[in-house]
């Protein structure tokens, strides 16, 4: 908990000067802190655990279209509850960190373009969407066809890189980022940019959202074929170049007497790479119900076609708003990896949300 304490305290610190800077009003910023804690129990087992996250991010734009951007994590953990492949909590950045340094950088916009170059992950580009920011599994946030090959920047890691995103029509965007090949969360590490030693991670993808009404509150539908090209470090001083090709598809399908509507996820990504890659292939798929007072509830089940074994991951799981800064989301995994036995894991996590 000091550790938490600690890290709140720093990057509450670097956001300051934004606050005192907001007083032009030709200077906007924005600032965003969100705090989540869990406790899991694996019922096959009997083990329990406690994950805390603190994200903190902020952004300051001194000049038109220009952004300044910032965020900043803090981990603890008391352990792992299951021996799983793909990770049952979307939290668990592993090492206990009282501060990770996950974004830096500078960001411009001009028409329908908007670029970025600094420190970066992939995550919030790629992978954070309406309906896999439901569930708490690690792989439908982060397809564990790209993050089980790749030391690619994602949570909790990052790497220097470069952005950029195009609007051709207000449906559509493309988007293509260019990283070092090696991510890390050491400062030491994070901003090398070193093709020749650490390779390069390339990924872009296309999405086409379809519109809504200005007042509609359920997700709209959403299609995104997501590509990626790498050239990485390995044995020796040689380099393999990777590729993977993966989509994401978003579709609401009924409504409920105009109070809730029904919507399916699929996913899946394929690497046809040569050689042995750690995991060769990924399929999801759920069921998404989303409700006007802002709760929502899914049930998912993905597989992961990986060396250690094939494991399937079947969740529950609801989300409730409590008052205004807070959510509750009970969670409940039935894991089944090839040659081990089956951990049914119950989940209870309370978040909490501040911003501007």
């Amino acid at each position: 908990m000091r550790n938490l304490q600690f890290a709140a305290t720093i990057a509450a610190a670097m956001l300051l000067p934004q606050e005192i800077t907001a007083q032009d009003d030709k200077i906007h910023y924005s600032w965003n802190i969100s705090v989540d804690n869990e406790g899991l129990w694996n019922m096959t087992t009997g083990h329990g655990a406690w994950n805390g996250l603190i994200a903190i991010e902020g952004g300051i734009s001194p000049w038109n279209g220009g952004l300044i951007e910032a965020s900043a994590l803090a981990s603890y953990g008391t352990g792992a509850v299951a021996d799983d492949i793909q990770g049952l909590t979307n939290i668990d950045a592993g090492e206990n960190r009282a501060f990770r340094l996950a974004k830096l950088g500078i960001g411009q916009q001009f028409g329908n373009w908007a670029l970025f170059a600094g420190l970066r992950n992939v995550d919030c580009d790629y992978f954070t969407t309406s309906y896999t920011s439901l569930f708490t599994g690690s792989s439908y946030g982060n397809f564990p066809i790209l993050s089980m090959n790749h030391p690619l920047a994602t949570f909790p890691l990052s790497a220097m890189g470069v952005h950029a995103e195009y609007s051709p029509t207000g449906n559509i965007v493309i988007k293509e980022s260019l990283y070092n090949g090696v991510a890390s969360d050491r400062f030491d590490r994070q901003f090398r940019v070193r093709p020749g030693d650490d390779g390069f991670f390339n990924i872009g993808s296309v999405t086409y959202t379809a519109s809504v009404n200005e007042d509609e509150c359920f997700s709209p539908a959403s299609y995104m074929l997501i590509y990626s090209v790498a050239s990485l470090p390995e044995d020796g001083n040689r380099q393999q170049m990777h590729y993977t090709i993966l989509c994401n598809i978003e579709q609401p399908v009924a409504s409920i007497c105009d109070n809730a509507r029904l919507g399916v996820l699929l996913q899946g990504g394929w690497n046809p790479t040569p050689g042995e890659e750690a995991c060769r292939g990924y399929v999801a798929a759920g069921i998404i119900s989303e409700f006007r007072n802002g709760m929502t509830a899914g049930i998912a089940a993905n597989r992961a076609f990986t060396l250690e074994g094939d494991e399937s991951d079947l969740e529950f799981t609801f989300n409730y708003p409590l008052l205004r800064y807070f959510t509750l989301t009970p969670s409940l995994h039935c894991i089944f990896t090839e040659g081990r036995s089956c951990n049914v894991v119950g989940m209870l996590r309370l978040s909490m949300t501040l911003g501007r």
